[in-house]
């Protein structure tokens, strides 16, 4: 049951929906499993965040985003002004654009409610660090992050993904370690599977990653250990997905020779469960860009509920649910040549890997469960719902 406080939420902005958009259909659907009545104001807006960021590419995209978010926050506005009165609002990811158009609302409203920002991809941390979109100290990627730092000013509480997240926000943009929350994102695909996949024995040897082709992805270092074992021709890979890098990694496997390293592009979400569990391991992220460190993929809340092994990178925030020979395998980030002997040891060793697979099964279904992410967001609302700020800005 909801707290005796939090009874109704208004889930607010332009977030991504859909199936392959798990960070606030979790939220939303974990709530209202909890007896939340959640209502939505909610406005389609370039779907996905890669969508989103070939805004920074040309002027004229710029223009076109520019105008497409002013209809944006009238029609929200409209939608918050009519709304029943709720208790909490929550900006969903993405809400750089619509925080501050929420606090002004709840100042015309005269509401008094609790302001969440969730701050699941931080922008300047995504555009600036990790994608390399913007140039490090140029004018842009300061006013950037000013513009970000004043989102986090106009939150009661702010949700990030994991305590490494946590960590980063309040040593970059001098945020009190208390306004900021941890509520993990979960999975993609559905709770289909009632036990891990089985443990496979055919001879072929089948590796499968499934995400973006982004820098934190570390899809270079996939390929490079692909080459390291490329003498064993009973072991194969499938790369599935899209994004910044699929035509660099996809010149980098030819030119490499890579035979047995399959580019499938993008596949729909209700495929995501069978691909993983028709492969005898699946990988994570490798990357060794600083947001690398920082995030738990969405694609191992995925394998988790599939059901299967994994290999990924040890990293601060992996740490933060996974051991090493417990429920995953972890190698040190950047290092094809570790990558490519985990790969050897879990392929001779089945045993290892159906532990490691059940292992991770659990921890999906316990730590990243929906019901996990209700009482997380619960957890947050409830602690600061006694100390609602007034109605003003």
């Amino acid at each position: 049951m909801p707290s005796d406080r939090v009874q109704s939420v208004l889930y607010f902005g332009i977030y991504s929906k859909g199936a392959a958009f798990p960070r606030s259909n979790n939220q939303i659907q974990a709530l209202r499993r909890h007896g939340v009545k959640v209502l939505e104001a909610h406005v389609e807006l370039n779907g996905s965040f890669q969508k989103r960021s070939r805004v920074t590419r040309s002027v004229s995209a710029a223009l076109g985003f520019a105008v497409k978010l002013a209809v944006s926050c009238v029609a929200l506005s409209w939608k918050f002004l009519k709304a029943p009165v709720v208790d909490t609002v929550i900006v969903g990811h993405p809400g750089y654009f619509h925080i501050h158009l929420a606090r002004l609302l709840r100042f015309l409203g005269r509401r008094r409610l609790l302001l969440i920002y969730d701050a699941f991809i931080p922008l300047h941390e995504a555009l600036v660090e990790d994608r390399g979109l913007l140039p490090p100290g140029s004018l842009l990627s300061r006013l950037l992050h000013a513009f970000e730092a004043s989102c986090f000013r106009n939150a009661d509480i702010c949700f990030v993904d994991t305590e490494a997240h946590r960590r980063y926000l309040v040593q970059e943009f001098k945020i009190k370690p208390g306004k900021i929350k941890v509520v993990r994102v979960g999975a993609t695909i559905p709770s289909l599977y009632s036990e891990p996949a089985p443990t496979r024995m055919d001879r072929d040897f089948r590796i499968v990653f499934a995400g973006t082709l982004i820098p934190l992805q570390g899809v270079d270092v996939i390929l490079e250990a692909a080459y390291l074992l490329r003498e064993h021709a009973d072991i194969s890979f499938c790369v599935v997905g899209s994004g910044q890098l699929e035509k660099t990694m996809r010149e980098l496997a030819a030119h490499r020779g890579l035979s047995r390293v399959t580019f499938t592009g993008w596949l729909p979400t209700d495929q995501l469960g069978e691909i993983l569990r028709t492969h005898h391991l699946s990988l994570g992220i490798f990357g060794t860009t600083p947001k690398a460190g920082r995030v738990i993929p969405s694609k191992v809340y995925d394998i988790c509920a599939a059901g299967v092994a994994f290999v990924s990178a040890d990293t601060p925030a992996i740490r933060e649910e996974f051991t090493h020979m417990e429920n995953a395998f972890l190698v040190p980030a950047g290092s094809p040549r570790d990558l490519a002997n985990a790969i050897l040891r879990l392929k001779s060793d089945p045993e290892l890997r159906s532990r490691l697979a059940s292992a991770a099964f659990q921890t999906g279904r316990v730590s990243f469960s929906q019901a996990r992410i209700g009482l997380q967001v619960l957890a947050a609302v409830t602690q600061k719902s006694g100390d609602r700020p007034p109605a003003r800005v």
